[in-house]
């Protein structure tokens, strides 16, 4: 009976085990530095001492001495292998062309390419007769790299330390997504995978913050989230599916308890501009007469425009309606607006003690006798000028749009899901723990 437990034990483990281990976090990543070091006909390398070497299971192997170059190096491909170079001067070429050809600095420290310098290893990846930079590195040590570039180091360590975990969380899910894996990479170092610009951006603040949630990612049913973040939302998020279709349950609209610093925006487009951007869309409603927001989500970002025209109109769904204007002067901020006049709620302006923030009275939010933090009702938002109380009204008008254009009014920066960084910012200022804000921001999930 014995045997037949441990048998059965045994079994069980080799059922489980893969699916725990393919949240952990792998002793290394590779980062595809296609910003700057992309297809290149060659790489130049600043450090005047390197060592070059092979990769060994993910593990850097020194295959040469020291090598020196007063002028640095420069990596390209000669005779189908990389080869590296002091000057005109071939001093070194890597003939194993299966296992990566890698560089690090002599003493162990960074590596510098161009204006950027990099932790960790640098692989020369060469492709077609061109190369381009992949840089091995730990992950703690990415997020080093990564957390300063999306969230600005001033703000409170407590929204760094929710940053820090979202980032962390976003790395695994991208790396299990196998996007890169043909180019010979996990990650990129553009926007679609976080930016990342290497150590030369790296802050005491930002850094700490990875430090000190070292591990800790956002699980849903046991999985790794898409952990998506965006600037500012302007008072709410929005759900998943309004902007890629699919519908996550931990990516639901929600409103911001407090959001610092709100990024606020105004557009204008002449009926000229309108009419040629409908003309590249192929819209066949005549010559552009109005626009109106025809519908909304829950707590008020626009979710389709309709723009009339004097023989039909053209409507625009979901984040449509951001890029449809990217040809006449960029995609909108956010699809937290008005338009003036015809959809014009009345905001408020309130302060925190630092500054004035402008909210609309649907965002605003109170805490009741039991502690809990609720919206207000629409019909119980007054103004006391000091002399009269009267009552907001967050009504819409339906006035007519200018003779000479459209005027979008609005606020919030970016796709509006997932967390709202100005929003975790102003939690965290309110005394919120990085836990709360996750927690606040991506529905039903754990931290761990």
């Amino acid at each position: 009976m014995k045997k037949l437990f441990i048998l059965f034990f045994l079994l069980l483990s080799i059922i489980i085990l893969p699916s725990a281990l393919s949240a952990s976090t792998p002793s290394t990543i590779r980062i595809g530095l296609t910003g700057s070091f992309s297809n290149r006909d060659s790489i130049h390398i600043s450090n005047t001492q390197i060592i070059a070497g092979y990769d060994s299971g993910g593990v850097f192997q020194a295959v040469s001495q020291p090598l020196d170059s007063v002028s640095g190096f420069t990596a390209r491909v000669t005779a189908g292998v990389v080869a590296l170079y002091s000057g005109n001067s071939q001093v070194f070429a890597f003939t194993d062309t299966s296992r990566g050809a890698q560089i690090r600095d002599a003493a162990g420290g960074l590596i510098r390419l161009g204006d950027y310098s990099y932790r960790g290893v640098i692989e020369i990846h060469p492709s077609g007769g061109r190369v381009t930079a992949i840089n091995v590195i730990c992950p703690e040590e990415y997020l080093f790299g990564v957390l300063p570039m999306e969230m600005s180091h001033s703000f409170h360590i407590e929204a760094l330390k929710a940053q820090a975990i979202a980032s962390r969380t976003f790395m695994m899910y991208r790396m299990n997504a196998g996007e890169h894996h043909q180019a010979g990479f996990h990650l990129c170092d553009g926007t679609h995978c976080q930016s990342y610009r290497g150590a030369g951006r790296e802050h005491i603040n930002t850094t700490r913050a990875v430090n000190e949630t070292r591990g800790l990612m956002i699980y849903h049913n046991n999985d790794v989230i898409l952990a998506v973040y965006f600037a500012s939302s302007g008072g709410s998020t929005d759900n998943s599916e309004n902007v890629w279709v699919q519908n996550r349950p931990y990516l639901r609209s929600v409103q911001d308890i407090v959001e610092y610093d709100p990024i606020v925006w105004t557009r204008t487009f002449t009926w000229t501009q309108l009419n040629a951007v409908l003309g590249q869309a192929g819209a066949n409603i005549g010559s552009a007469t109005g626009m109106v927001i025809t519908q909304t989500g829950v707590y008020e970002r626009v979710q389709e425009l309709t723009i009339q025209g004097t023989s039909g109109q053209w409507q625009l769904r979901g984040e449509a309606i951001r890029t449809f204007f990217s040809p006449i002067g960029g995609a909108l901020m956010s699809r937290n607006f008005y338009v003036s006049g015809a959809n014009a709620p009345l905001a408020v302006s309130v302060t925190d003690g630092d500054r004035v923030v402008s909210i609309l009275p649907s965002s605003l939010l109170w805490r009741n006798q039991m502690g809990a933090v609720v919206p207000i009702s629409s019909d119980s938002v007054y103004i006391f000028d000091g002399v009269v109380s009267r009552r907001v009204d967050t009504g819409t008008t339906q006035a007519p749009t200018s003779s000479t254009g459209v005027t979008l009014s609005g606020r919030g920066w970016g796709h509006g899901v997932g967390m709202s960084q100005r929003g975790a910012h102003g939690m965290a200022r309110l005394g919120y723990t990085y836990q709360e804000i996750l927690l606040h921001y991506y529905t039903g999930v754990t931290i761990r």
